[in-house]
């Protein structure tokens, strides 16, 4: 029953003359049913209204751990950025070591050629050389690679790309011992 059909149903027990305890117990209990079902409609409406509290604590938690994320995403970018430049500034001086080295042994190899020395002295200075060139070639595969690994859109790790700059370190530092050698 509506409120306005409840209000009638008492009105019209209220109008009458004589009303008997039996009319007054049934305005009670006319109430006391209206009001029953108002609590069940509240109590439904409160029960939604804490599912949608639920989902929006939910919501709100997600959307903290994502902003979490996005900042820790942020600082990462920023230590990989710096670490990228890191590269790219040994990857100069390693193209500056090459280049030099590339020029010392064009200076140094037409000196060797033209020594006249024992056939044993020039069979050591082409071990050398063959040498030296071998430490070249796995110096230029080295750093082809290194560009490789530098290639921001490539999935590939710093710690491989710093142990390859570091066997280039190495190569570099043979190749000056080659040399020293050969200028012996």
């Amino acid at each position: 029953m509506s409120s306005s059909s409840i209000n009638e149903f008492i009105s019209t027990i209220l109008a009458k003359p004589n009303k008997t305890s039996n009319d007054l117990q049934e305005i009670i209990n006319k109430w006391h049913d209206d009001l029953l079902k108002n609590e069940d409609y509240l109590l439904q409406h409160a029960h939604q209204l804490n599912q949608k509290q639920q989902i929006l604590n939910k919501t709100t938690e997600l959307f903290i751990q994502n902003q979490d994320l996005l900042t820790n995403i942020e600082e990462n970018l920023q230590e990989f950025q710096l670490s990228i430049q890191t590269l790219k500034k040994y990857n100069d001086e390693l193209e500056n070591n090459i280049e030099q080295l590339n020029n010392e042994s064009k200076n140094l190899l037409p000196n060797i050629l033209s020594s006249h020395k024992i056939e044993q002295d020039r069979s050591i200075n082409y071990e050398l050389m063959e040498t030296v060139d071998n430490h070249l070639n796995e110096l230029d595969k080295t750093i082809k690679q290194l560009h490789e690994k530098l290639q921001i859109n490539k999935d590939s790790s710093i710690i491989n790309t710093i142990d390859d700059l570091q066997t280039c370190f190495d190569d570099i530092n043979n190749l000056q011992e080659s040399i020293k050698q050969i200028k012996l």
